[in-house]
């Protein structure tokens, strides 16, 4: 019987073996993603130290690398830019992902300056980023996308076209952040200190993500931009989504279009709610807003198109749904229309608005109290351009992934002001 025993035990000992190193192979830790890791959680991942008076915090000099857009995984960069130590770009190298989730898949420079950015995620789908130098030559702006397509559908925005393919990852989202510095720095462009989520897709639609990379983008260790300068711009899905936007830590703009119920349905269909109670819903958040003044304020947003939301009373319209929200606490922007070759169902094609009666918008808006802008149209030669932003699903496994958008790619590219 103790024979029998021992035989047994014998046999199955590489078994146990097997098992045993699975069980640690499964547990060893994922690799690092620095883009999406704070400083804080950095140091409690490595077991560095705080700054103190005999230390140096490494987690600091990390992410004073990663936001000017420095690879601090690669060594050439690192002995260039002497930012990272040898011994702590092997420490990164031995537990760190790549930095970048993203390739750059090709680059388009508009005659304003303007850059488009298409960049390939790692399942083969894409989305577009855009690098917009401000007027003065002080400052770049970048706008982000947040989903691959959208389910908004709104019925003058390439992007809604696509459907709603995936969301993207907080890592995705900083990664444009980052690719677009690098690039800002190639170009010997102004420092990009503005980043507005106004690319492809609904942002709160993807709010567990966005809210991450809002916060580190804002982190004063992290990419340490202004919360006044950091943007999430929504189509408002409902009450309790536009709530949860109120404990972002940056500002808001709301996609309005059209104040009127029927006609915010035509142009937006997937709209649930009334207007009135989208507006009341942003009155709330504002109240409880996280951010001080930095962050107080309602930039609310038209695509203006001829004929169809430009007219005097829709102006009107506009100037009273917004009446309680006070007249310093909101900025109306009117964005004249880019084609993309979109209209209304059995109705002719959407059309810029004539500049008369954008600036005849703007004076009904100025004469009732309400602070408005008249945005300048950037990139719209290379449609990079607000609302001409849309990429193909062109990977056919990744097609097949999303069988009820295969039969119907898109061709074009990407409109989402929201």
């Amino acid at each position: 019987m103790v024979f029998q025993t021992a035989l047994i035990l014998l046999l199955l000992r590489p078994l146990v073996a097997l098992t045993l190193a699975s069980a640690t192979a499964s547990a060893s830790p994922l690799p690092l993603r620095l883009l999406s890791t704070p400083p804080e959680e950095l140091r409690e991942h490595f077991g560095w130290p705080a700054m103190e008076r005999t230390s140096v915090d490494k987690s600091l000099i990390v992410w004073s690398a990663l936001r000017k857009g420095i690879n601090v995984l690669d060594p050439d960069e690192c002995a260039a830019t002497k930012y990272v130590s040898p011994n702590l770009h092997r420490q990164l190298v031995e537990a760190c992902a790549p930095v970048s989730p993203l390739t750059l898949a090709t680059s388009s420079i508009s005659e304003d300056g303007t850059q488009k950015l298409l960049v390939a995620l790692a399942d083969g789908l894409s989305v577009e980023c855009v690098i917009i130098p401000m007027h003065g030559g002080k400052h770049t702006s970048l706008c982000v996308s947040s989903q691959v397509g959208c389910s908004r559908g709104c019925a003058f925005c390439s992007t809604g076209t696509m459907g709603l393919v995936r969301s993207l990852t907080t890592e995705e989202i900083l990664a444009q952040v980052w690719t677009a510095v690098r690039a800002v720095r190639e170009r010997g462009l102004p420092p990009l200190v503005n980043v507005v989520f106004m690319g492809m897709g609904e942002p709160l639609n993807n709010f567990e993500a966005v809210e991450r990379a809002v916060r580190l983008l804002v982190h004063p260790e992290g990419f340490a931009l202004s919360r006044r300068n950091v943007c999430v711009s929504t189509v408002g899905p409902s009450p309790a989504l536009i709530a949860r936007a109120g404990t972002l830590p940056c500002r808001l703009a709301w996609s309005v279009h059209a104040a009127q119920d029927p006609l915010r349905k035509l142009l937006v269909p997937t709209t649930a709610h009334p207007m009135a109670t989208l507006r009341d819903a942003f009155l709330g958040a504002l109240v409880t807003k996280p951010g001080g003044d930095k962050a107080r304020g309602l930039l609310v947003e038209l695509a203006l198109m001829r004929g169809v939301n430009d007219q005097p009373e829709h102006a009107a319209a506009l100037a009273h749904l917004l009446r309680p929200l006070g007249r310093g606490d909101v900025l109306v922007n009117l964005i004249p229309y880019n084609e993309n070759g979109l209209g209304l169902p059995n109705g002719p094609l959407f059309q810029p608005s004539r500049l008369e009666d954008v600036y005849a918008f703007q004076r009904h808006m100025w004469s009732e109290g309400v602070l408005c802008t008249v945005r300048a149209t950037r990139g719209a030669t290379e449609r990079s351009a607000c609302g001409q932003l849309a990429t193909e699903v062109a990977d056919a496994a990744a097609a097949r992934r999303q069988p009820k958008r295969a039969a119907a790619p898109v061709v074009g590219e990407q409109q989402q002001v929201s």
